[in-house]
Parts: C-alpha cells; structure tokens; sequence
C-alpha cells in the first residue's frame, strides 16, 4: 500500500503584524484516491475549478468538512511557524526541513505532492535536494509539484489548513472542530 501526503500551505497575519506560515501535510492510501477525488469534486460549484477555503462562505466551509470528515485520511501533519513578511520562503524551508524527513521515515510516505507555486518551486527543490544530499530523505519518496486543479488531494490539505486558521485566528471555529473530532491531526508549533 503506498502512502501519499499532499501539503498546500496557509498564512495570516498575527496582531504583531508579522504573519503565521503553515504547510498541511495530509496523508492518503493510494487506494483511497478515488474516493477523494470523488468526494471533492462533487463539492465545486458550477465555473469552481478547485476548493479553497478562503473563497467560501462559512456554510459551505461547514458543509465541507462535513463532507470531508467521514473520508478515509490516515492523518495531517500541520506545521506552523511565525515570520516577518519578507522571511516566509524561509519560513517554508525551515518547515519543508523538517516535515519532509517525518513523513518519510515516521509517517511511511511513499511519495509527496506539494501545491506548485509555479516559479517558487525551484526554492522547494533545493531543500528537496539538499535534504537528499544530507541522506534525510531518499529518492524512494518523490516529491513532485502540482497546480491545485490537477490534484483534488491538494485541495484537502488546503481546507484543513484553512480551517485552522479561520478557528485559530478568525473565530470560525466550526469546520476544525467537525475535521478535529473525525481525523488525527497533529499541530505543530515550530519555533522561528
């Protein structure tokens, strides 16, 4: 059985005005794709090429998660760190650092699919790269970009990251608690 992890990342701004970085990691079955695939496509909307949890209404954001929680996840890992506007790709390299190995060597990914940020990628491969060189992950874990619509799986790790900050940060606490009493989700605050 291979694993997958899908990781998007989330951001909002703390009342210090620097901002909160987080990078979702949810782990599937390969098995249990299809099912995912299904369950969040039929949620979009007519014209709606993906789901994005910024870009719905508080009731569809509960009726997705709704939707979202009976779904066969083995787990998210969310990391989140503070950082100055101007220092979040380093942000995410100190996250990718440590998320990475985990979900090699603990969680048994057998392959990983970040949300691509298109010219930003090359940044992810470097740590990808200088991760393997260090022998902290292995080729035997690809780590592959892809654009949001292309892969539902993304879409679950952005709701989910989405949904943390909205209860955290926005007083939206409904979605995350519905996710929280259905899935294992593991928070980690991981200092600057």
């Amino acid at each position: 059985m291979g694993i997958y992890a899908h990781i998007d990342e989330t951001g909002t701004r703390l009342p210090d005005g620097r901002r909160l970085y987080g990078l979702a990691a949810v782990l599937t079955a390969t098995a249990d794709h299809a099912l995912v695939s299904e369950t969040t496509t039929g949620l979009l909307l007519p014209r709606q090429r993906w789901l994005h949890h910024y870009d719905e209404t508080h009731d569809r954001r509960v009726k997705i998660a709704e939707a979202l929680a009976p779904l066969p996840l083995i787990g998210t890992i969310f990391l989140i760190t503070p950082t100055d506007r101007n220092r979040q790709e380093q942000a995410r390299a100190k996250l990718l650092v440590e998320l990475l190995p985990h979900l090699q060597h603990t969680e048994g990914a057998t392959r990983v699919v970040v949300e691509s940020r298109q010219a930003g990628d090359r940044h992810d491969r470097r740590v990808r790269d200088r991760l393997r060189r260090s022998h902290r992950i292995d080729a035997a874990m690809p780590v592959d970009h892809k654009v949001k619509d292309a892969d539902p799986g993304l879409w679950v790790a952005d709701f989910i990251a989405g949904a943390y900050i909205a209860a955290q940060h926005h007083d939206e606490p409904e979605p995350w608690d519905i996710l929280c009493a259905a899935h294992v989700i593991e928070v980690r605050h991981v200092p600057e």
